[in-house]
C-alpha cells in the first residue's frame, strides 16, 4: 500500500508528516490501520472529534459508513475518533462519501478537535502525532494527563479485586462460547471449527462483567481458556463417541482410522484456535492497559 500514491489520487496534502483534507470545516486524515488478523495496513481515513462519541452516536456513524466500513478509534485516550474505509477511486466518490458523512456529524452536533482535548484551550504550544493524526496540545496538559494515567495504573491498575470473580465468569464465558459449536454439533452431526473463534470474545465479555481490572495480562488468561476450551470440547465428542459404542476410550482410538480422524481433528481445533486469538487480539487488546500504555507512549513522543 502506497499512501502516497492514494494521497495524490484522492486530493489529500501533507502536513507535518501527516496526508490531510480539511472538508466542510472537518479535518480528514488518510491513514494506515491493520484490521484484527491482517498482514498488512489498509489505508483509512479518521475523523477526530471534539468530544467522546457515545453509543448512539457511534450506531448512528456506522449506519451512514455503510459499506466503507467503521471501526472506533480513540485518539489520546479519548473514545473521540473512528475509521472508515479509503477505496475511493477517484476524489468525485471520496466527496460524495464525506458530503454525506459530515452531513451526519452536523446532526449530531460533532465538529473536529481543533484544541487541546485536555483542558478545551486554543491557544496551544505543541502537537503530538497520534494514530496518524495530529492533534494540538498544550505540553503542561499532556505531561499533567499523563501522570494523572500512570499513577492510577501504578495504584487502582494493579488491583487484584475481583479477579477471582472475572476469571470465573472468563471461563463461563468461554463456555458459553462453545454452545454455538455443541448446537450445530447436534442439529449437523458435524462441528464448525470456525465458531471457535466466538470463544475468546465470550471469555473477555465474561471477564469484564466479573469486574477486574483489565491488566495486558488478559489476553494470555484469554488464550489458555480458549486453548483449553475448544480442544477440549473436540476430545470430549470422541470421548462420548468411545461411551455410546460401550468401549474402552484408548481401544476405541486404536482403531487406525479413527484415530487419523481424532488427531486431524485435534490439530485442527487448536489450529483454529489459535487463528481466533489472532483475530481477537487487537480487539480485546484496545480494551486492556497494555493499549493504554501504549497511547501514553504516543503522547510522550
Amino acid at each position: 500500500m502506497n499512501l502516497e500514491k492514494i494521497a495524490a489520487r484522492l486530493g489529500f496534502r501533507e502536513q507535518s508528516g501527516v496526508f490531510v483534507v480539511n472538508y466542510k470545516g472537518y479535518e480528514v486524515t488518510l491513514t494506515s490501520y491493520k484490521v484484527p488478523g491482517a498482514l498488512v495496513g489498509l489505508p483509512m481515513l479518521m475523523f477526530v472529534f471534539n468530544q467522546p462519541l457515545d453509543k448512539s452516536q457511534r450506531k448512528v456513524i456506522a449506519k451512514q459508513s455503510g459499506l466503507k466500513g467503521f471501526v472506533p478509534e480513540s485518539v489520546g485516550l479519548i473514545d473521540n475518533a473512528f475509521l472508515s474505509q479509503a477505496n475511493f477511486k477517484d476524489q468525485e466518490k471520496l466527496n460524495r462519501y464525506l458530503d454525506q458523512m459530515t452531513e451526519v456529524f452536523q446532526s449530531l452536533g460533532l465538529k473536529t478537535l481543533d484544541y487541546c482535548p485536555y483542558c478545551g484551550q486554543y491557544e496551544t504550544d505543541g502537537t503530538r502525532n497520534i494514530k496518524g493524526s495530529i492533534i494540538h496540545v498544550h505540553e503542561t496538559c499532556v505531561k499533567n494527563f499523563i501522570d494523572q494515567v500512570e499513577t492510577h495504573l501504578e495504584t487502582k491498575g494493579q488491583s487484584k479485586e475481583f479477579m477471582v470473580k472475572s476469571l470465573l465468569y472468563a471461563v463461563i464465558g468461554g463456555f458459553i462460547g462453545l454452545i454455538p459449536s455443541i448446537i450445530v454439533l447436534f442439529a449437523t452431526g458435524f462441528y464448525s471449527a470456525w465458531l471457535f473463534m466466538i470463544i475468546p470474545f465470550a471469555a473477555f465479555y465474561g471477564f469484564k462483567k466479573g469486574g477486574a481490572q483489565k491488566g495486558s495480562y488478559v489476553m494470555i488468561f484469554i488464550a489458555v481458556i480458549s486453548l483449553i476450551l475448544a480442544p477440549g470440547f473436540m476430545f470430549y465428542i470422541y470421548y462420548a463417541d468411545a461411551m455410546f459404542y460401550e468401549v474402552p476410550f484408548s481401544e476405541y482410538l486404536a482403531v487406525e482410522e479413527i484415530r487419523g480422524y481424532f488427531v486431524r481433528d485435534m490439530i485442527m481445533s487448536v489450529l483454529f484456535t489459535i487463528i481466533s486469538l489472532s483475530v481477537a487480539w487487537k480487539s480485546i487488546y484496545k480494551q486492556t492497559h497494555g493499549q493504554i500504555k501504549k497511547d501514553l507512549q504516543a503522547l510522550k513522543k
